[in-house]
C-alpha cells in the first residue's frame, strides 16, 4: 500500500505538506492539491479511518442548504442551481433545512466531513452556529450572513416600491401587506420599500406577518383575520407567491372578488406563475440570473488563490426586478 512519503516523493513536496493537504488543512494552491489527490488515487492510497479510495471529484462538489421541503420556490431554485453548477463542471449536494437550527448545524458538519468545496446558503436561521469564519467558501442568497460573505439578492426594496406604485395607479386607497419572511419585519426590504412609497403618497400600510416559522402557523387564520379586520382594503402586496395563492383561496371563501373588490400584487418567480388561477400580478425576480450569480461567485472563491480568499469578499450582487401585470390587478 502506498504511503504519504510515496505520494510526497511523486509530487515533489514534503511529507508534512501532503499530510496537511489530505486532511484539508493549510493554504495550498488548487493545482498542488489536485495533483496530490490525483497521485493518491493512482497509488490506491486510502483515507485514514475510511474504507474508500480518494477521489479528486470531491473538489467538484458544492453544497446547497435551502428549506426545500415545503416551499415550492426553493425546489425550483435549487434545480436551477444544479443546472448552473453542472455547466461549470460541479455537482450539487442539496440539504433541506426546513429552517431548523440544529439540522442546519448538522448539515454543515456533514458537508465538512464529505469535504465539499463550498456552500451556497439560503436558509436563514438567525442563531444557527454557522462556519462563517472557517476556511470554507460560502455564498449566501437573499440574506447577508456576515460582512465577509458575498450575498446575491434581488432588489427587494425596489420590488416593494414598484408594488406600491402599481396599486396606487390602479386607484387603491386602503392597502395591506402580508409576509411570511423568515428573518422578521425589521429586515424585510420588500415591506420597507412598500411602506415608504405609500408614506410618500400619504397612504397608510397595515402589515401582517405570519411569524418566523410558517410551518407552525395557521396561515389561513392569519389571512382571514387580516381581511376581517380591514373590510375596506382594496389592495394588497403579498410578499411571496405561495402566500398569495393562499390569499386568493381565502378571498374566495369570504366572497371577496379579485380584482373588483381587492387587487393583489405578489413577489416571486414567473417560473411558478402557471400554478394559480387567476394569474397573479407579480413583481418578478430573475431567478435564473440569481442562480447563475450564486454559483459563479462561489466557484470564483473556490478556485482563486488561498491568499486572495483570506481578503474581505463580502460584496453584494443585486439583481433587478420587473412588474408583470396579470389578472389580479
Amino acid at each position: 500500500m502506498a504511503t504519504i512519503q510515496d505520494i510526497a516523493d511523486e509530487v515533489g513536496i514534503s511529507k508534512a505538506a501532503v499530510s496537511r493537504i489530505l486532511n484539508r488543512k493549510g493554504s495550498f494552491n488548487i493545482a498542488t492539491k489536485e495533483k496530490v489527490f490525483r497521485v493518491a488515487k493512482e497509488m490506491g492510497y486510502l483515507i485514514p479511518g475510511e474504507n474508500q479510495v480518494l477521489d479528486e471529484k470531491f473538489f467538484k462538489t458544492i453544497g446547497a442548504v435551502f428549506p426545500t421541503g415545503h416551499i415550492p420556490y426553493y425546489s425550483v431554485f435549487v434545480s436551477l442551481l444544479e443546472q448552473v453548477a453542472y455547466s461549470f463542471g460541479y455537482s450539487l449536494m442539496i440539504c433541506s433545512s426546513l429552517y431548523d437550527k440544529e439540522k442546519e448545524e448538522l448539515f454543515f458538519e456533514e458537508l465538512r466531513t464529505k469535504r465539499i468545496s463550498g456552500i451556497i446558503y439560503g436558509s436563514f436561521t438567525n442563531d444557527a452556529n454557522l462556519p462563517i469564519n472557517e476556511n470554507l467558501p460560502i455564498v449566501s442568497v437573499g440574506h447577508r450572513l456576515s460582512n465577509t460573505i458575498p450575498v446575491i439578492n434581488s432588489d427587494n426594496h425596489l420590488a416593494g416600491v414598484i408594488a406600491a406604485k402599481h396599486l396606487l395607479v390602479k386607484g387603491c386607497k386602503n392597502l395591506l401587506y402580508i409576509s411570511a419572511y423568515q428573518v422578521g419585519k425589521n429586515k424585510d426590504e420588500r415591506f420597507r420599500g412598500f411602506a415608504e412609497e405609500l408614506a410618500r403618497n400619504q397612504k397608510e400600510c397595515h402589515s401582517y406577518f405570519t411569524g418566523t416559522n410558517e410551518r407552525r402557523k395557521d396561515v389561513p387564520s392569519v389571512i382571514t383575520q387580516m381581511f376581517i379586520e380591514n373590510p375596506d382594503a382594496d389592495g394588497i402586496f403579498v410578499e411571496s407567491y405561495t402566500l398569495a395563492i393562499q390569499c386568493l383561496k381565502i378571498c374566495q371563501t369570504l366572497g371577496i372578488e379579485v380584482p373588483k373588490d381587492l387587487k393583489i400584487v405578489t413577489y416571486g418567480s414567473e417560473l411558478l406563475s402557471i400554478y394559480s388561477f387567476p394569474d397573479i400580478t407579480m413583481v418578478a425576480e430573475n431567478t435564473q440570473q440569481i442562480a447563475y450569480e450564486a454559483v459563479s461567485a462561489l466557484i470564483d472563491l473556490i478556485e482563486q488563490d488561498a491568499s486572495i480568499r483570506d481578503e474581505p469578499q463580502g460584496n453584494r450582487i443585486t439583481i433587478p426586478v420587473s412588474l408583470i401585470e396579470k389578472q389580479t390587478t
